[in-house]
């Protein structure tokens, strides 16, 4: 039994161990492509279908910021509506004599509101490249996960209770 629950709390330790550098290397990883790519944003996970069929809710982007000369027509950009807002990540569809941009989702019959007048300072970065399906990561955990985090630990608690009561029972049947 001592030894038993000794190689637990190490096994315990360990996954807590990985998990922190896990997120240590994440963070690491994310700062570093920031600063390489020259944006504040340098991966975003793609949370609608708007874009489709270029891309699909679920897919990772990889952004590179850009200068004010270089964004043109066609460029998919990613960019804040407003402070704090989610980022969108949609397609430039004008320039704006003002030099604001419009843009719209290539799935969208019409643009959106906020879509008409967007300053270069709200503009994260442009879409350089596509990684598919990683983003479920991202979305099933800020979906799924978050918004049911006492159902998830309740299950978590639960699956624990019944496995260790099997392998304590199954203990006491040994011993008889």
């Amino acid at each position: 039994m001592k030894q038993s629950f000794q190689s637990m709390i190490k096994n315990a330790g360990s996954c807590i161990f990985y998990v922190v550098v896990g997120i240590a290397l994440a963070f690491v990883i994310n700062h570093g492509l920031a600063f390489a790519l020259s944006t504040d944003m340098p991966v975003v996970a793609v949370e609608s279908n708007s874009m489709v069929p270029t891309f699909y809710k679920g897919d990772i982007l990889i952004l590179k910021g850009i200068s004010k000369e270089d964004v043109k027509v066609g460029d998919i950009v990613v960019f804040s509506p407003y402070k704090g807002a989610t980022p969108v990540v949609h397609r430039i569809i004008k320039i704006n004599k003002d030099g604001t941009f419009q843009t719209k989702g290539d799935a969208n019959s019409g643009q959106l509101p906020f879509e008409k007048r967007i300053k270069f300072e709200q503009i994260h970065g442009k879409v350089i490249f596509i990684i598919p399906y990683l983003g479920w990561i991202k979305l099933g955990f800020t979906e799924y996960i978050m918004p049911n985090f006492v159902w998830v630990f309740l299950a978590l608690v639960i699956t624990g209770f019944i496995y260790f009561a099997g392998k304590r029972c199954e203990r006491f049947i040994k011993i008889k």
